[in-house]
């Protein structure tokens, strides 16, 4: 039987997901993107169209957790999955994160036990590059704007935590992890001595652009992403990928003026093996001006202008 596998996300149209698992796909299968409305929303439709897996990226990671029937130990550890799959009825979820940070660092040269790390962020990604490196044996410090988030973090798995918009003593880290928004950027970022920096984000973002402007090396969020693709592809594909291989198809990416797009609501399951469209929008109830921002929205978020 013919498989389906997707990418749900907001916005998601940018996410390369698709072209990162393509060359594991057998034939008749089909993966694609979902922008659901919620989280519910998203495990509705993963039970409706009978998805065998998919990946979950921002602002999903967390709200899913209560919704999926089981967890991994790493995903309940971590409080956050980025990966689900559905056998029996059930959906099960799991978080990969972790080994995409920890591999990307590694496979830069970093030896991690005893490196000095800050993480930028609070949210999904944020929490699992810090659980990550922690049970690596770094020293690692949190900063999120919301410090309540940051200590939070710091508390559960014994990092330090930074003001946000204090202006702190200067610092200095062997790395900075960034899981941040792609604009945002701690103010007093210019107070932090670094020597490399790793982005969740492979495409333009404020901290990529300030570790360049002063000459710090900055890693891809494609690393990120392939190693932490490596460990999803185990799980909810059952296969087990090489590095090289994943990297394939990263390059290729959707024809902006040949963009099939459809439009799903809730009684319908559309046949996406025979549209097969490169973003399918959860749309129950919206109405065409909505649906029309959303378009928008996604197309210049993954393209520009």
């Amino acid at each position: 039987m013919n498989k389906l596998y997707t990418v749900f996300g907001s916005p998601v149209l940018h996410s390369k997901s698709p072209q990162l698992f393509h060359h594991l796909l057998e034939a008749g299968d089909f993966y694609t993107r979902i922008r659901p409305g919620s989280a519910p929303d998203l495990i509705r439709m993963f039970r409706l169209w009978n998805i065998r897996g998919a990946s979950v990226t921002s602002p999903f990671k967390e709200s899913i957790f209560p919704l999926i029937d089981e967890a991994s130990d790493t995903a309940r550890h971590i409080g956050a999955v980025n990966c689900i799959r559905y056998e029996g009825g059930s959906i099960a979820g799991h978080n990969t994160d972790h080994h995409g940070v920890n591999a990307a660092l590694e496979e830069a040269g970093v030896d991690l036990n005893g490196a000095r790390i800050l993480v930028l962020g609070a949210g999904g990604a944020a929490r699992a590059a810090v659980y990550g490196l922690v049970r690596a044996g770094a020293g690692v410090s949190v900063c999120n704007r919301t410090r309540a988030k940051a200590e939070r973090i710091g508390l559960q798995y014994g990092a330090d935590v930074i003001g946000w918009d204090d202006p702190a003593p200067r610092a200095a880290f062997d790395v900075v992890v960034s899981a941040l928004l792609p604009e945002a950027k701690p103010p007093f970022a210019d107070r932090w001595e670094y020597g490399l920096l790793l982005d969740a984000i492979y495409k333009p973002s404020a901290m990529k652009a300030h570790a360049l402007t002063r000459g710090i090396p900055a890693i891809s969020g494609e690393r990120w992403l392939i190693h932490q693709g490596i460990e999803a592809a185990r799980f909810y594909m059952d296969k087990n990928p090489q590095p090289r291989t994943m990297a394939l198809e990263l390059d290729k990416i959707p024809n902006r003026e040949n963009l099939r797009i459809l439009v799903a609501d809730r009684e319908k399951p559309a046949d996406v093996h025979r549209l097969r469209p490169d973003l399918v929008i959860s749309a129950p109830g919206m109405n065409k001006a909505r649906i029309k921002r959303i378009i928008h929205e996604e197309k210049v978020l993954a393209f520009g202008g």
